[in-house]
C-alpha cells in the first residue's frame, strides 16, 4: 500500500474522528444532564435495565445485518449500480417488516423477560422496568432501518452521516429530560428515544434516497438477500451470545447495593465515548477499505491496511488507557457529580471506569480483526471465538462478583476482551492473513514506555494539590500527560505522529492558500 494511501486512511479517520468528538461532548452533557436530574436509584436502575434489554435486542440484529450488507452490496455496485439500488431498497424493507415483527412479540413478552433478569427486583420495581421497556422498543424498526442505512452511506464513502445522526439523538434526548424530565421523570426520556430514532431515519433516508429507499417491494425472493442472511446468521448469533453476557452482569449488578446498575451503565457510557472515538473512525473507514481490496482479490493489500490499522489503535488506546485509571474519579467527579449523584454513586462509579480502562486496546483490536474476518467473508471464525470468551467472561463475571463486586463484573469483561484479542490474532494470522507483528515491537515497547512517562507525571500532578478546581486539574493533567507522549513520539519518529504532523501541515498550507 503506497504511503498516500496510508496518509488518505489517516486523513480520513481524523476528520470522522473529530465529528466523533464533537459527537461524543454532546453525549457527555446528556449523561451529565441525565445525572443531575435523575441521580442513581431504584428508579434509574429499572430504566437503565430496560434499556439494556432493548439494546440486547436490537444490537444482534441490526449490526449483524448492516455488518453483512457492506461487502455483499459493494460487490454488487461495482456490477450494475441500478441492481445495487434494487438489492438496497429490498434489504431496507425487510428489516423494517421483521423489526416491526419484532417490537410487537417483545411488548407482548416484556413482564416475562424482565421478571426472569431481576430475581432480587420486588413486583413493583419489575413493574416500572415493563413501562420503560415497553415504551423504548417502539423505536426498533427505525433503530435497525437506522444502522442499515448508516452502513450504505459508508459503503459510498460519506462516513459523517453516523456522527450526525448521533448528533441528533444527544440533542433530543438532552432537550427531553431539560424540559419535561422534573415534571414526567424518566418516563419523558424513554418517549423521547423512540422519537429520536424517526427523526434519525428521516435524516439519513433524504440522505440515502439515491441509494435505495423503503418501498412497497420485500425482497424474500432475491437470492442475494438470503445469503445476506446467512452470512449474517453467525454474526447474530456471536452477538446474541455477548449480549447475554450483558444480561447476566445486569442480574448480578441489580443484586448488590442501589445504584451499582446505574453506576456501571454512566461508567459505561464514558469508557464508550472515549473508546468510540478511536474505534469509529477506524473501523468504519478500514472496514470499507478492506471491503473494497479483498472484493478485487488484492489481500496484500488488505494485510497492510489492517496492518495500520492495528498500529494507530497501539498509538492511541495505550496511553488512553493508562490516564483513564489514574484519572477516573477525577472524571466521574467532573460529568456526574452535582445534582442528585451523590459522593457514593461518585465512587462507584469511578470504581466501574477504572476496570473499564484496562477494555481499551482490546476492544479496537477486536472490532478490526473482527471487520477484517467479514470483509473475508467469513463470519464463523468471530463467533467461534466471541462464543468461548463470553462463555469464560460469564464464568469470571460470577466469581469475580463474588470477591469484588461491582468490580469484579468490569474486570471479567476487561480479561474476556484481552483474551479474545489474542486468540483472534493467532487464528487470523494462522489461517487468513499474516500480519507482521514483529514489525510494532520497537513501536509499540516506545509507546508504552512514552505512555507510562505521561502516565507518572499526570498522576503527580493531580495528588500535588496545586490545582483545586477539578475541571481545570483535569485539563492541565490531559495536556501534560499526552503532551509528554506526543513529545517523545516526535523525538522516536512514531509512523503515526509523523503522518500527523504531516496530515496538520498540509491543512495549514492549504488554510493559508
Amino acid at each position: 500500500m503506497s504511503d498516500n494511501k496510508k496518509k488518505a486512511i489517516l486523513s480520513s479517520a481524523l476528520l470522522l474522528f473529530v465529528l466523533s468528538l464533537v459527537n461524543k461532548g454532546l453525549g457527555f452533557i446528556k449523561s451529565m444532564t441525565i445525572a443531575s436530574v435523575f441521580g442513581a436509584t431504584i428508579q434509574t436502575d429499572a430504566y437503565y435495565v430496560a434499556e439494556g434489554l432493548m439494546q440486547n435486542a436490537l444490537l444482534p440484529i441490526s449490526e449483524a445485518v448492516a455488518v453483512s450488507f457492506l461487502p455483499i452490496y459493494i460487490t454488487i455496485k461495482e456490477k450494475n449500480k441500478e441492481d445495487a439500488h434494487k438489492f438496497t431498497s429490498r434489504t431496507i424493507t425487510d428489516i423494517f417488516l421483521l423489526a416491526l415483527v419484532l417490537s410487537g412479540i417483545l411488548y407482548v413478552v416484556a413482564p416475562v423477560l424482565l421478571k426472569l433478569m431481576l430475581p432480587s427486583y420486588t413486583a413493583e420495581q419489575v413493574a416500572m422496568s415493563v413501562h420503560y421497556f415497553r415504551i423504548l422498543i417502539w423505536g426498533m424498526c427505525f433503530y435497525m432501518s437506522n444502522q442499515l442505512l448508516q452502513s450504505l452511506l459508508n459503503a459510498e464513502k460519506q462516513y459523517g452521516f453516523s456522527s450526525f445522526t448521533a448528533m441528533m439523538n444527544n440533542l433530543i434526548l438532552t432537550g427531553a429530560v431539560l424540559i419535561m424530565g422534573h415534571r414526567f421523570g424518566l418516563s419523558a426520556m424513554a418517549m423521547a428515544v423512540p422519537f429520536s430514532y424517526i427523526a434519525q431515519y428521516l435524516f439519513l433516508q433524504i440522505k440515502s434516497r439515491d441509494y435505495g429507499r423503503l418501498t412497497m417491494r420485500y425482497g424474500l425472493r432475491d437470492s442475494r438477500i438470503w445469503r445476506l442472511c446467512l452470512q449474517a446468521a453467525p454474526i447474530f448469533f456471536g452477538n446474541a451470545i455477548c449480549e447475554l453476557n450483558q444480561l447476566v452482569d445486569k442480574s448480578l449488578l441489580s443484586g448488590m447495593e442501589t445504584g451499582s446498575v446505574t453506576a456501571v451503565s454512566y461508567a459505561a457510557v464514558l469508557y464508550q465515548f472515549a473508546s468510540n472515538l478511536i474505534s469509529i473512525p477506524m473501523t468504519t473507514i478500514i472496514y470499507t477499505e478492506l471491503a473494497e481490496s479483498f472484493a478485487a482479490g488484492r489481500k496484500e493489500e488488505g494485510g497492510a491496511k489492517l496492518e495500520k490499522g492495528i498500529h494507530i489503535s497501539l498509538f492511541c488506546c495505550i496511553p488512553l488507557s493508562l490516564f483513564v485509571m489514574i484519572a477516573a474519579n477525577l472524571v466521574v467527579e467532573i460529568t456526574y457529580g452535582r445534582g442528585a449523584f451523590d459522593a457514593q454513586a461518585v465512587v462507584m462509579t469511578s470504581e466501574g471506569l477504572r476496570y473499564y480502562g484496562l477494555c481499551f486496546l482490546a476492544y479496537c483490536l477486536n472490532a478490526l480483526l473482527f471487520r477484517a474476518c467479514y470483509s473475508l467473508n467469513d463470519t464463523m471464525l468471530p463467533m467461534k471465538v466471541g462464543l468461548g470468551t463470553v462463555s469464560l467472561n460469564i464464568v469470571l463475571s460470577i466469581a469475580l462478583a463474588h470477591f469484588l463486586g461491582l468490580k469484579g463484573v468490569v474486570l471479567a469483561t476487561a480479561i474476556a476482551n484481552t483474551l479474545t484479542s489474542i486468540v483472534t490474532i493467532y487464528i487470523f494470522n494462522r489461517t487468513k492473513i499474516r500480519i507482521h507483528l514483529g514489525q510494532f515491537a520497537r513501536s509499540g515497547i516506545m509507546i508504552l514506555i512514552a505512555s507510562v512517562a505521561g502516565m507518572f507525571a499526570a498522576m503527580f500532578w493531580i495528588k500535588s494539590g496545586i490545582v483545586t478546581n477539578g475541571i481545570l486539574l483535569f485539563i492541565t493533567a490531559a495536556c501534560l500527560d499526552f503532551g509528554i507522549y506526543g513529545v517523545l513520539m516526535i523525538l522516536t519518529k512514531n509512523e503515526i505522529m509523523m503522518e500527523m504532523l504531516s496530515i496538520g501541515k498540509e491543512f495549514i498550507g492549504k488554510r493559508k492558500g
